[in-house]
């Protein structure tokens, strides 16, 4: 009687089962509210965002590093070598004169070249180079870091606004991204010369941007920008 009773009862759970399906796996297994989808995609999305903000701060720091590492080496050397003019630059707020006779009109002596910023004077960047050929020298080129930061300490003496930017003797209109001297030799990449913005360092302009400045923004750094712009030229002409 026992056994007769449980088999009846097996046989009455199983029909049961049967009439209703999905329940026991929606008792286990509920399905996923929206409400909790959309909460990880947010904090997936805020994760992302949080790294790329890291990313950025890394790469703004990284680069003042740099710069102030160059700014350093420059004034040790200075130090050790005597260089007047850049002992006068770093100590006062002076403009620095040139020594006699080594360079002719506004130009003055840089780390063996004659550089003459033209603060009044603002052209595209074929314009400029004229103007500096007609001055008899050339748009300026930078044969090391040194000469970079000997020049960035002449530029920042003169007091410029940082919405002035400035035309240097670099561009990529041969090929793109071949970035080259207008001497054809090819220019350095990457820090100390090129700067920063957001979340890339420069050059990064694509074809729109073909001719080299120092941008006033970035602390005069170098950038891509379109020759159409309108900037002050830095002229040079290789001291003899």
């Amino acid at each position: 009687m026992v056994l007769t009773a449980a088999v009846l009862w097996m046989v009455v759970g199983a029909v049961w089962a049967q009439q209703k399906p999905g329940n026991l796996y929606e008792e286990h297994f509920p399905p996923i509210h929206l409400n909790c989808t959309q909460s990880l995609t947010d904090l997936l999305l805020l994760r992302q965002e949080n790294r790329l903000s890291e990313l950025t701060l890394a790469e703004e720091a990284s680069t003042a590093v740099l710069k102030e590492a160059v700014q350093l080496l420059t004034d040790i050397r200075n130090s050790l070598t005597g260089n007047p003019w850049a002992e006068s630059a770093v100590s006062s707020n002076r403009s620095p004169t040139p020594a006699p006779g080594s360079c002719s009109g506004n130009f003055v002596n840089i780390g063996g070249t004659c550089l003459y910023l033209a603060t009044d004077t603002v052209a595209v960047w074929g314009t400029a180079r004229q103007f500096c050929q007609d001055l008899g020298g050339d748009l300026a080129t930078f044969r090391d870091a040194n000469a970079f930061a000997e020049t960035l300490i002449y530029i920042k003496n003169l007091a410029l606004a940082r919405t002035a930017n400035v035309w240097i003797g670099g561009y990529d209109q041969i090929a793109e991204g071949n970035w080259i001297w207008i001497s054809k030799e090819p220019m350095p990449r990457g820090s100390p010369f090129w700067g920063a913005i957001g979340f890339g360092r420069e050059p990064r302009g694509g074809l729109g941007e073909n001719c080299a400045i120092l941008y006033g923004v970035d602390d005069f750094m170098i950038h891509d920008a379109p020759c159409t712009w309108k900037c002050k030229p830095l002229c040079q002409i290789m001291h003899s």
